[in-house]
């Protein structure tokens, strides 16, 4: 867990701890409220982590809206970084997306060709971008007609 997520689980901690001693109940109040055990009320406390589960049962015994727990502003970030080729998949689908649905590209029959050629996207990549046009005429945005060995793309008419 990096330190800024522990730093965030302790203070959830603390805020329950204080809320427990300002409503007098003791560890073992709230576990026989929360059906936990007082073991995971004093880990909780301690910021040992738990599950959202619990947090949520422990936020009904001591009367906490779990959104005030995050009233102030949390700094969030991934663990990791995301891995290139899924970062350039992503990319892919956002200009795809911007094609398909803010421009008038597809209003005429396009090949896979023209969108690589469209987007300047390598010519070793048209197997997915096939993949992905498919997919939008499974979802109805696009349709496509045989011409041959290949598939011409274009937007479905309402």
């Amino acid at each position: 867990m990096s330190s800024n997520n522990e730093n965030i689980i302790l203070d959830i901690g603390i805020r329950f701890r204080m809320r427990r001693d300002e409503l007098r109940y003791s560890q073992r109040d709230v576990a026989q409220m929360t059906g936990l055990t007082t073991n995971t009320i004093a880990a909780v406390e301690k910021g040992k982590g738990t599950t959202i589960y619990n947090f949520l049962s422990i936020c009904g015994a001591l009367k906490i809206h779990p959104k005030s727990i995050f009233e102030k502003e949390i700094d969030l970030k991934p663990l990791y970084d995301i891995e290139p080729e899924s970062k350039r998949r992503i990319e892919i689908t956002q200009k795809l997306d911007d094609l398909v649905y803010n421009s008038d590209f597809f209003d005429t029959q396009r090949r896979v060709s023209e969108v690589l050629a469209k987007l300047k996207s390598d010519k070793n990549d048209s197997n997915k971008f096939s993949v992905y046009l498919t997919e939008y005429c499974k979802h109805g945005i696009l349709e496509y007609q045989k011409a041959g060995n290949f598939k011409l793309y274009s937007k479905k008419l309402k």
